[in-house]
């Protein structure tokens, strides 16, 4: 298979569960709003866990330690635009106060619980591992290859 020249992405996320539910942040793109687990991508040099503790630190003012590796996915265009790994770690908050970050894209952040996950626009589409995750714990895996048009 011939490549199309781009780079691949790698981009790490956490997973923070608080009593409320599971913390994610909105994007806003044009006019339309989508969800994602806080995180962004490695830069070189920069470990997962020096990433992911500075894109919360950026995205939403908090403190966080990162802890057990929950999933990994590939996030491939069928066009060949884009490929993004994602790698997903569980988190804990360890302090500050929540605030959204100042970069423009940035639009909201909120706690979602089990019943709510199920029907928002997640990117990548997680939604069935993160309702797993709540339901029967951390147990770190693989889960292919996920694209979702906008």
């Amino acid at each position: 298979m011939s490549s199309q020249g781009g780079d691949v992405r790698v981009r790490v996320a956490g997973i923070l569960i608080s009593p409320e539910g599971i913390l994610l942040i909105a994007h806003k793109k044009n006019d339309d709003v989508y969800w994602l687990l806080p995180g962004g991508g490695v830069d070189y040099g920069e470990s997962l866990s020096e990433a992911l503790k500075r894109e919360f630190h950026e995205e939403l003012n908090i403190d966080i330690t990162v802890s057990d590796l929950a999933l990994i996915s590939d996030s491939i265009d069928p066009a060949g635009e884009r490929h993004v790994v994602n790698i997903c770690f569980i988190c804990n908050y360890t302090g500050g106060e929540y605030m959204l970050g100042t970069e423009g894209r940035l639009h909201d952040f909120s706690f979602f619980g089990r019943d709510e996950i199920q029907d928002i626009k997640l990117f990548p589409p997680i939604n069935n591992e993160l309702i797993s995750l709540i339901d029967n714990g951390v147990k770190g895996k693989y889960i292919g290859r996920l694209w979702k048009d906008k």
